[in-house]
């Protein structure tokens, strides 16, 4: 990996913005108990960082209840600067039902306000937001605003997330994620995602739109088929990589938190580093997608939102590119 453009920082700072709530994980074998635990994905994707070794400050709302209590809890013990207003309310729920190939369906009870605006928090390389915080108003405005003002100092980092039991109209959900793609340096969809909001087009038509508006970096996760990742001058094409699934809960987020530790690593992220992120190298940008991958195997391989830390990811990496190439020499 070529890392002698690129000034590597001593730690990368990120800053999240989303919810935060509570799952509530009923496991495809009903012999098995119904499980809570705290969750959300812009949560998840703050754990998955600062296990990656990134200082993070969250902002959310909790509840003024236990189930807050848990959230608090869990983000301390993890690491994360945690930024909030009055707790007020119960703390939302997301209810998953995992289906026999470990994927899940989804409902919620979420209500999302931002009362007091988003809180002050020191300087960060990376801002970060997307998922059921940016699709409810008047939030996702506040969202879009931070988005606009985050340009001048950091890399924007956006996943839609979309969940289609929540979306309730089709043609509004398009217009805002268009809106919100174009703020953003950096996009992480899945092919899910863009092919409940915009049909048969093709993802790589989805992704040139967005780079051509400004996106630096178009990232595209296909489950079992791997993941795309698109720049204006590279297009790299990661096959699938197979491994035990117990349940594909916070994948997507891992690999959120793997690509941005990655591009962290590299000294990639920061407004000053976005021209080179638009132009980032086809070897390197294959490596650091690797990299997201990976961690996002070793989610699925757990039960529930656990992503690995960085140490975790490397050795696994490593003992895969071992086995490939013996694999390779074998023939």
């Amino acid at each position: 990996m070529d890392t002698r453009r690129h000034p590597t920082p001593s730690r990368t700072r990120a800053l999240v913005v989303g919810e935060s709530l509570t799952d509530i994980i009923r496991p495809a074998d009903p012999t098995q108990p119904t499980v809570e635990m705290p969750g959300g994905s812009p949560m998840n994707v703050s754990i998955g960082l600062a296990r990656q070794g990134v200082d993070v400050q969250f902002y959310t709302e909790l509840g003024a209840d236990r189930a807050g209590d848990r959230i608090e809890e869990r983000l301390v013990h993890e690491g994360v600067d945690l930024l909030t207003g009055p707790r007020n309310g119960c703390t939302a729920i997301a209810y998953a039902a995992v289906r026999p190939d470990g994927s899940a369906d989804y409902r919620f009870d979420l209500e999302w306000s931002l009362p007091h605006g988003i809180p002050q928090h020191s300087p960060v390389d990376v801002v970060h937001v997307g998922s059921l915080a940016a699709a409810i108003e008047p939030v996702a405005g506040a969202i879009e605003s931070l988005m606009r003002s985050a340009r001048a100092a950091s890399t924007v980092s956006y996943d839609p997330n979309i969940r289609p039991a929540f979306e309730r109209d089709l043609g509004l959900a398009r217009l805002r994620v268009e809106r919100q793609a174009r703020l953003a340096d950096i996009v992480k969809a899945s092919d899910e995602d863009l092919a409940h909001l915009f049909g048969a087009e093709p993802v790589d038509s989805i992704a040139q739109r967005w780079i051509d508006a400004g996106a630096a970096l178009v990232v595209i996760t296909r489950a079992h088929r791997g993941m795309l990742l698109i720049t204006r001058t590279a297009r790299i094409d990661l096959p699938g990589r197979h491994a035990g699934i117990v349940d594909t809960i916070g994948a997507g987020d891992a690999t959120t938190a793997g690509l941005l530790a990655g591009l962290g690593t590299l000294g990639l992220l920061g407004a000053d580093q976005r021209e080179h992120l638009r132009t980032i190298e086809p070897r390197t940008l294959r490596a650091v997608g690797e990299w997201a991958q990976q961690t996002a195997l070793l989610t699925i391989q757990r039960a529930g939102a656990e992503p690995p830390t960085s140490a975790e990811t490397r050795d696994a990496l490593r003992d895969a590119t071992s086995a490939r190439a013996l694999a390779g020499a074998a023939t």
